[in-house]
């Protein structure tokens, strides 16, 4: 049982998602961005191939034991981007009032025939439907369909070049979730084993029961992270989030699938269920995007992040900042210095009319996977109730599942949290949740054994001293008679 030593307990309860690229994959990078707060990696599928994805994830699993740090893995499929094909010239430039048509067929010399890689978009749009390009920099409506495709005019001029993205706001595309390729990755997966996999292009409960299906197809144990990013999604938001173990605020198709003002109120809104449901909540895209080629964020991205950890969400992620910008391991030691300031505010004195979390709201839909019995959540409450009113300086949980110590993070209590498991995959899981730091015991004899494990590892370490309470939660756990309890101890 070991964690790193270089980040002290509770410095940071808001965990750090970041994305593995060319400009963090190497074992060098990787290890310094551990070292700066990572806790979380991200292998985006959407680029990449399998040999490159399994050494890399060898290498954050020999990193994490030589470090002494449970690090969590996020696989992110694909899913269905749909996307324009080549273009003739390769480039064109769309005047406003300008026409195109959208087809099955292009041309070789005519830049305003243009196709897509899904076949049955045409039959997909209708009359008056809204068609971005390149993340919303071209916008086009559809005037007219016929068997040459849709017209198509131009309402927002720019450039297009081949391959860019297309987007249809509303529009109910008939194409599934989960493509050939990402079928394919989840094999991938079945032989690598990984902590979350994310699926995009949401729309419905049954996208995400799809995914499990999949993944219990292919014996993987891995937990499903619901990305919002189509208008579809938001209106069934607490039935995805329902069947979902944990759900990103995928900011940036929002932004271009619906009017931008809207995004930070829906971003508030998905924290919120999220943290009802009980269920851990990233919000992702461009949180530092200046990071790419600046040292320094701007203010306003400073302030993005530390909003959005007011807002309560359990992590923040980096994405083209760690996966390709020139400046990784400083984005995230400043995202990580933001967060702690954050916190000092939610904690600090005074602080806690900040919070946007109410520990005691009762739940509306409890997700499956935030879900225990009534005792357990009773006793988790009475824990974090007595930390507060004891000014405990630990508080412990031995689990199984990780259900209690998901269920204690959602709780928002300043104690440094400790949570002792006997599966390392749990373990590696637990990184996700707020205020949780993650320890794995492999053999744990019931509730006072867990108690002396976790004090022989927190004494060394100067996080208990003579005359400090710590609080012990004790969950569901294999041959040990004791569960569903707390105890109360004064370190001698």
């Amino acid at each position: 049982m070991a964690y790193s030593d270089q980040e002290p307990l509770g410095k940071v309860r808001t965990k750090i998602v970041a994305t593995i690229g060319p400009a963090s994959r190497e074992e060098t990078s990787l290890h310094k961005l551990i070292q700066a707060g990572v806790d979380v990696f991200r292998l985006n599928f959407s680029h990449g191939n399998h040999a490159d994805h399994s050494e890399v994830l060898a290498r954050i699993r020999s990193l994490s034991r030589e470090i002494g740090k449970p690090i969590a893995v996020l696989q992110d499929l694909g899913g269905p981007k749909i996307r324009l094909g080549a273009i003739a010239g390769d480039e064109v430039e769309c005047r406003e009032g300008e026409t195109f048509v959208l087809g099955d067929e292009g041309s070789p010399t005519d830049p305003h025939r243009l196709t897509s890689t899904y076949p049955g978009l045409v039959e997909d749009l209708k009359v008056g439907d809204r068609v971005l390009f390149a993340d919303g920099v071209v916008a086009m409506v559809v005037e007219s369909i016929d068997q040459q495709g849709a017209h198509l005019r131009v309402t927002q001029e720019g450039r297009l070049r081949s391959r860019q993205g297309i987007n249809v706001p509303g529009a109910a595309l008939s194409v599934s979730a989960l493509t050939d390729k990402d079928l394919q990755d989840l094999d991938w997966t079945a032989d690598h084993p990984v902590e979350y996999v994310g699926l995009s292009f949401v729309r419905r409960p049954e996208d995400v029961l799809a995914l499990r299906k999949e993944l219990e197809k292919r014996g993987s144990r891995a937990r499903i992270v619901s990305k919002i990013e189509k208008p579809q999604a938001v209106d069934q938001l607490d039935a995805i989030i329902e069947q979902s173990d944990a759900v990103m605020v995928a900011r940036g198709d929002l932004g271009v699938e619906m009017d931008v003002a809207r995004v930070p109120a829906i971003q508030k809104r998905i924290i919120a269920a999220c943290n009802r449901a009980r269920v851990p909540v990233i919000t992702a895209t461009q949180m530092l995007n200046s990071m790419e080629t600046s040292s320094r964020p701007t203010r306003a991205e400073a302030s993005d992040v530390f909003n959005a950890v007011l807002d309560g969400t359990d992590a923040v992620m980096l994405s083209g900042e760690t996966a390709i910008g020139h400046y990784p391991v400083e984005a995230v030691a400043t995202m990580s210095r933001i967060v702690r300031e954050a916190e000092a505010l939610l904690f600090g004195p005074g602080g806690s009319s900040w919070s946007a979390i109410d520990p005691r709201a009762a739940a509306t839909a409890r997700a499956k996977a935030g879900m225990v019995q009534p005792i357990t959540e009773s006793v988790v409450e009475a824990a974090s109730l007595a930390c507060r009113r004891l000014e405990a300086r630990l508080l412990v949980v031995a689990t199984h599942s990780g259900r209690t110590a998901l269920a204690l993070s959602k709780q928002r209590h300043a104690t440094p949290t400790l949570a002792l498991t006997d599966d390392v995959e749990i373990t590696r899981a637990m990184s996700l949740f707020w205020g949780v730091t993650p320890l794995f015991s492999p053999d744990i004899k019931g509730a006072e054994h867990a108690l002396t494990t976790t004090l022989e590892w927190a004494r060394p370490r100067g996080l208990v001293t003579k005359g400090d309470l710590v609080v012990l939660i004790s969950g569901t756990m294999p041959n040990s008679p004791i569960h569903n309890a707390m105890l109360v101890r004064e370190i001698e």
